[in-house]
């Protein structure tokens, strides 16, 4: 089994976590793979470990180490492998990194005798067309692409459409449109639902209504979900998983539906998702006040 490490080390200093990994993994029988840039910064010499491109390593699990934020930035760059995926949290709270610090050694044990389950998690295809219907830019999101507004406070005008039929005529901050996995995040914020992380379902949710009706639709795995920007003063911004995108002019297009593959994370032991959702909510409440 080829295990691949992708390390944040702005959150793993001196790669303290990924050795310990590392270790765990070669006294499994297993192959720990570091990215090639890591090469120049690990510090020493492991037997064992190789160095290699992700996209070209055949690996059977990637494990992210750092935050939500790195879990995001793995799975966008590995979008199309057919790896499972997990990660170890050495963020805030970790929704999408769910093994603590602790549980390294115990949780690769875990993975190295495939003792464990996968969630088969939808992502989402973002596709923006101009006024002329050329398409300007696609991406693929694991939480969610929001529409928003800009740098100044003007309100955004989109025109909302699922299936093909005029849902809303939105003024105000923007939407968020979301998988089940990105349910606990902006979304929820937003006031949207919770979504076990299996279900296929497209969420769509309003951002501060100038028309005080923030609302929520949940839409089927095989909906099309279309949004028309309207003119506008401030150019609103469109962000998949947070990145970067295209620049949104009068009159853009954007089509979002369902990514055609699927994203296996992998689960140990029982899923409680609800308890672990509120427990984590609760945290990041304590964290935030704290930190």
């Amino acid at each position: 089994m080829k295990i691949g490490l992708f390390v944040n080390t702005n959150r793993d200093k001196d790669y303290e976590c990924a050795r310990r990994a590392i270790g765990a993994i070669i006294s499994c029988g297993a192959t720990p793979v570091l990215r090639p840039h890591d090469a120049v910064k690990f510090p020493g010499r492991v037997e064992g470990l190789l160095f290699d491109d992700f996209t070209k390593a055949g690996l059977d699990v990637v494990i992210s180490i750092g935050g939500d934020g790195t879990f995001l930035a793995m799975v966008s760059e590995l979008r199309d492998s057919d790896a499972d995926f997990i990660g170890i949290n050495k963020g805030s709270i970790g929704f999408l990194a769910q093994v603590n610090d602790e549980d390294v050694e115990d949780s690769i044990k875990h993975i190295a005798a495939h003792d464990y389950k996968t969630i088969a998690r939808t992502r989402l295809l973002v596709q923006v067309y101009n006024r002329k219907g050329v398409l300007k830019g696609e991406d693929i999101c694991l939480n969610d692409c929001a529409i928003s507004r800009g740098a100044r406070l003007h309100v955004t005008k989109l025109l909302l459409r699922i299936n093909g039929q005029n849902v809303e005529r939105f003024f105000g901050d923007g939407l968020v449109v979301a998988t089940a996995t990105g349910s606990t995040a902006y979304s929820l914020s937003a006031g949207g639902p919770l979504v076990m992380p299996d279900q296929p379902n497209i969420i769509v949710t309003s951002v501060c209504s100038n028309t005080f009706q923030d609302i929520s639709y949940v839409a089927g795995p095989d909906s099309k979900i279309e949004v028309d920007v309207e003119a506008f003063e401030t150019a609103p911004i469109i962000c998949p998983d947070g990145r970067d995108f295209v620049t949104i002019e009068p009159e853009d297009h954007i089509v979002i539906t369902r990514y055609e593959k699927t994203l296996k994370t992998i689960l140990i032991g029982e899923d409680r998702f609800f308890n672990d959702v509120r427990r984590k909510l609760v945290m990041r409440g304590s964290f935030y006040e704290n930190s």
